[in-house]
């Protein structure tokens, strides 16, 4: 087995725990490591996770970096034209550039309308604001459905789906892959450590989380702090321990040579750290090839455990606008 996934540099924690210089730092370390892409969102730390990229960008310039960005609808209230034109607008202005690689619809939103959102991004496209449109977090009926509306309106087609992924959420491994196959858009997986459950750094289910992002998030406590996911997780690591490898280490693996990912497709893993060590760390795991048999046999395992608890890879907007 012999597979190259690439990286994309996840940049949530710039603006929330990464600040100046250490964002500088993370970007040349990715860059120095042979990789290119960088993912961020408008919403992300309500902007200052973008302004903090454009002034690295200023000063590193842009001929070396590919960056992606997002609309999401909850910003207004709705995933409509004129949230794409605005929110697409002032990214480039936080970002400080004119275009950016690949421009994602951050959620779906069933209570509007898709063909406003998908005929802005066409007009944004034709203005060269972007160069791909990606989807992330819909189901694989809407990516479907949004393909062939815009393949009737001679609109730009999504050629990404970035989506939630990991050793203990693999909803994605059925429909969706199969439907990104056919529309021949490339996967790239968020949330590999399943928001830092299988980072080892917490003890068991029963216990009150104390830090990392359980504590002030919690839609990551209610998709990952459940027993079974506790107990799938300590399946893993008792397989890394017998063999000495490091469940961080182990989980990187398997994602890029066991799971549904794929080289030839272009797919990719959003690798983020909120410490430069962590990032090298996360980085080395990918070129330290295929597990052990038995290591590899455990993720297996600990999937039986918890796929019943499994959250769906797909979620809709809801609720009201922030704004």
């Amino acid at each position: 087995m012999n597979k190259k996934i690439k990286l994309v540099l996840g940049t949530m924690t710039f603006g929330e725990s990464v600040f100046h210089p250490d964002v500088e730092a993370f970007i040349q370390t990715f860059l120095d490591a042979g990789y290119e892409e960088l993912d961020t969102a408008y919403v992300y730390n309500e902007g200052r996770c973008e302004a903090l990229l454009g002034e690295v960008i200023k000063k590193m310039g842009r001929d070396k970096i590919k960056i992606s960005t997002k609309v999401n609808p909850r910003i207004s209230g709705k995933l409509d034209g004129e949230a794409a034109f605005k929110q697409l607008n002032e990214s480039l202005d936080r970002l400080g550039i004119d275009s950016v690689d690949t421009f994602y619809l951050h959620f779906p939103d069933l209570n509007t309308p898709v063909e406003s959102v998908l005929e802005a991004c066409a007009v944004l496209y034709d203005q060269g604001k972007y160069k791909e449109l990606g989807l992330s977090n819909f189901p694989a009926w809407l990516a479907a459905d949004v393909y062939h509306k815009c393949r009737e309106h001679g609109w730009v087609l999504p050629t990404v789906y970035e989506g939630i992924y990991n050793p203990l959420t693999r909803k994605a491994e059925t429909e969706l892959n199969t439907a990104l196959d056919y529309f021949g858009m490339r996967f790239y997986a968020y949330n590999p450590m399943a928001g830092g459950l299988l980072t080892g750094r917490y003890g068991r289910f029963e216990e009150t989380p104390v830090e990392g992002r359980f504590t002030h998030r919690p839609n990551y406590q209610k998709r990952y702090w459940k027993k079974s996911y506790f107990d799938a997780a300590d399946v893993i690591k008792a397989a890394c321990e017998r063999k000495g490898i490091s469940i961080i280490e182990a989980v990187y693996r398997w994602l890029a040579y066991h799971s549904m990912l794929n080289e030839r497709r272009g797919d990719a893993i959003l690798v983020g750290a909120s410490k430069l060590s962590h990032l090298k760390q996360n980085m080395e795991a990918v070129n330290a090839g295929p597990l052990p048999s038995d290591v590899a046999d455990s993720f297996s395992s600990a999937w039986e455990l918890c796929k019943a608890d499994s959250p769906e890879y797909f979620t809709f907007y809801k609720g009201t606008a922030k704004e």
